[in-house]
């Protein structure tokens, strides 16, 4: 639902993108725009990487299959697909269509992207040798995949943005390249490292002419200064926008702010392999000394909903009749005594890395909340990009977490794969259970999608009651925009499009 506090035409100033039309002026089709991310892409554009989602954002990167918001999918460089057989599907691919240095896009071309997505040292969750045992071109035009075993899912992991596709010259020995490798509306023109890429538009895009003629992605992780921009007419788009940012922009006659429910929670990840931590009943004190309605109320400021779980109350896939944990302090302290675990015996090190939003006040309250049963805890902070490594090798003991659980695929099989199968890739809770491994592969081969939703719904459930994480809340996701801006619309996998526009004065 959008929140629109007002929309008003905006006399914009110049972005400041040295030599590119300066936002408001010109003609329609002359015109540049800013958008503020608040993450910078961090591993040299390694498409198995969150890195995929920034070019997919920027209107670079292009997927066989496109995302629509509400989980359906259509084609994009595919134009259709078909399972020839229990464990293979056939892509058709789009006619026409060139990478931006002239080279077209083949069978060949998809087959050699696919192939070294699947050959990274670290693949991506949804799209793996785990997920996938082959990739092929049958001819030019036909690109065949093949699975371990039945995937009714197989389409929708080639809607994520790691499965993008890159002209052959992208793939240069460990490096990716995509100045001029795209197939978007967009090319990019100049990189500035760690802080911006600039773009013109795609003169030779298959899907149509692009309005804008340039834009610019800066990166910028303090939130408040993503509003400040929007405010100045420095920025026409500022991501993820805090819930004091979001009240800073009320009255505000030239900026639209647009809220939207995203499939994303926030928890507190608990290191299920290391004491106190390997311990359910431990791991349930934890989770009923949290008081997620005081954080969704003190933190967010009421724009998230207290979590339910992994999935937000309204999703088909959410266990039915399912309720917030209460918090509880002497249930708390019930549940460590039948532990036999002393609360003062407890020290624990949260991480709160710097780019989640809240994170600092988020972990305060929650060490308040835990010193009230006993347990002491410390905060420790940092890039995320520091801590990742602790994080995934297990030496650790809690963190906050910020997860799209449609962002590997915009299915949960790919986030509940990934987090909590025993090999999962990105199991940061180390969490091992050999029927919930079994839960999520029926899954996977269910065609029909209720009885698919309703295995994910049973994995939810054993996840919430066993506290293997604590989920805290279900968040929204606000964006500034310049009130003269045309087109736009959230969406986790895209915001730079060729329908984007900017009105005139």
């Amino acid at each position: 639902m959008a929140l629109v506090l007002t929309a008003t035409t905006l006399t914009l100033t110049s972005c400041g993108m040295g030599g590119q039309t300066p936002s408001g002026s010109g003609a329609t089709g002359d015109r540049s725009i800013v958008v503020d991310e608040p993450f910078a892409p961090a591993a040299n554009w390694a498409l198995e990487t969150d890195d995929s989602f920034v070019l997919s954002k920027a209107g670079c990167l292009e997927t066989l299959v496109k995302y629509q918001t509400g989980g359906a999918i259509k084609p994009m460089l595919a134009t259709s697909w078909n399972q020839t057989g229990p464990t293979t599907w056939d892509f058709t691919l789009r006619q026409g269509v060139t990478f931006q240095d002239g080279t077209p896009l083949d069978a060949k071309a998809v087959t050699g992207a696919l192939k070294h997505a699947l050959a990274a040292k670290t693949p991506a969750p949804g799209f793996s040798p785990e997920t996938i045992a082959g990739v092929t071109a049958v001819d030019g035009s036909t690109v065949r995949i093949t699975t371990p075993a039945p995937d009714a899912l197989l389409p929708y992991r080639l809607a994520a943005p790691n499965t993008g596709i890159l002209a052959p010259k992208a793939y240069t020995g460990s490096s990716t390249d995509p100045q001029g490798t795209c197939t978007g509306p967009f090319r990019i023109t100049k990189e500035i490292p760690q802080q911006a890429i600039q773009l013109k538009r795609n003169p030779k895009y298959w899907n149509g002419p692009v309005k804008l003629a340039s834009a610019e992605v800066r990166f910028i992780a303090d939130g408040a200064k993503r509003a400040t921009q929007i405010q100045t007419g420095e920025a026409q788009i500022a991501r993820k926008l805090s819930v004091p940012s979001v009240q800073d922009l009320k009255g505000n006659n030239s900026v639209e702010v647009l809220t939207e429910q995203l499939p994303r929670t926030t928890e507190l990840v608990l290191n299920n392999k290391k004491a106190p931590f390997d311990n359910e009943k431990v791991r349930q004190a934890f989770q009923a000394a949290i008081d997620t309605k005081a954080i969704t109320n003190a933190v967010y400021q009421g724009a998230g909903q207290q979590a339910v779980g992994p999935f937000g109350p309204k999703e088909p896939w959410t266990p039915g009749g399912a309720a917030p944990v209460q918090a509880d302090p002497a249930k708390a302290k019930a549940l460590l005594s039948a532990a036999g675990v002393e609360p003062e015996s407890i020290k624990v090190s949260l991480i709160a890395y710097n780019e989640g939003s809240g994170f600092s006040d988020l972990a305060a309250i929650i060490q308040q909340e835990l010193k009230a049963i006993g347990v002491k805890a410390s905060i420790r902070t940092g890039d995320y990009a520091s801590v990742e490594p602790d994080l995934l090798s297990g030496d650790f003991d809690a963190a906050l977490l910020s997860r799209n659980h449609l962002g590997d695929m915009p299915d949960p099989l790919g986030y509940l794969t990934a987090d909590y199968t025993c090999k999962g890739s990105y199991n940061l809770s180390h969490y091992c259970d050999p029927r919930t491994d079994a839960l999520i592969k029926k899954a996977a081969s269910a065609k029909d999608p209720e009885a698919r939703y309703a295995d994910y719904a049973k994995v939810a459930a054993e996840l919430q009651s066993r506290a293997v994480d604590v989920f805290l809340v279900h968040e929204t996701e606000s964006v500034a925009v310049a009130s003269g801006l045309k087109g736009f619309a959230v969406h986790p996998y895209y915001t730079l499009t060729a329908n984007l526009s900017l009105g005139t004065k």
